[in-house]
């Protein structure tokens, strides 16, 4: 399965902005993604159903699994997957999989990401349990976050608008791993 040239060319200053995978590419991807949890049905013994599979992430994530109430999905990232097609095959497809079949084995158990059950099944795929990759993203768009800052005792921290609404909801806290202390943020910075 040999990629396409993918990448356009635009003026000499800016980088060449990737193209996202073909849909061709993204059915190659969607029957390598079924075939990774038919084995873990045969091989495994476990029921597991076809979820959907969606090219929509963008930034600096090449995959994600996710489980909520409205229910399950493995997610890819089209630009990442067209810059580095034969590496997310090998690499992201079962790695996502591998979250999905961890987390329907354990049921309501709960466990860690990455931990032994999800490496075990990636063992089982013969595949590497390597847990991030290293990308040049040099032409593949980045979701910019905003960010607040705020600060402890020993250093100045900046988190994600995600964040700064679960401390304002009074959802969550956050403590420095270095000093320990609790995060604060000035009471006259904008909001």
């Amino acid at each position: 399965m040999k990629p396409p040239v993918l990448q356009h060319a635009t003026s000499s200053t800016t980088p060449s902005l990737i193209t996202p995978i073909s849909r061709e590419m993204q059915n190659e991807v969607i029957q390598l993604t079924h075939h990774y949890i038919d084995l873990a049905v045969s091989t495994l013994g476990l029921r597991l159903e076809k979820i959907p599979i969606r090219f929509d992430i963008k930034g600096k994530c090449s995959g994600m699994y996710r489980s909520n109430t409205r229910g399950k999905v493995i997610r890819y990232n089209p630009y990442i997957f067209a810059k580095y097609y034969e590496d997310n095959l090998r690499n992201t497809v079962p790695h996502e999989v591998a979250h999905y079949v961890a987390h329907s084995a354990a049921g309501k158990k709960r466990i860690k990401p990455h931990g032994k059950e999800w490496q075990s099944i990636m063992h089982h795929f013969g595949c590497k349990p390597t847990v991030t990759s290293n990308y040049d993203l040099s032409g593949i768009p980045i979701k910019r976050q905003q960010t607040f800052l705020y600060h402890c005792r020993c250093n100045q921290h900046l988190l994600t608008i995600t964040r700064h609404k679960k401390i304002i909801q009074q959802k969550t806290e956050y403590f420095c791993r270095k000093c320990k202390a609790k995060l604060t943020r000035d009471q006259n910075a904008p909001e």
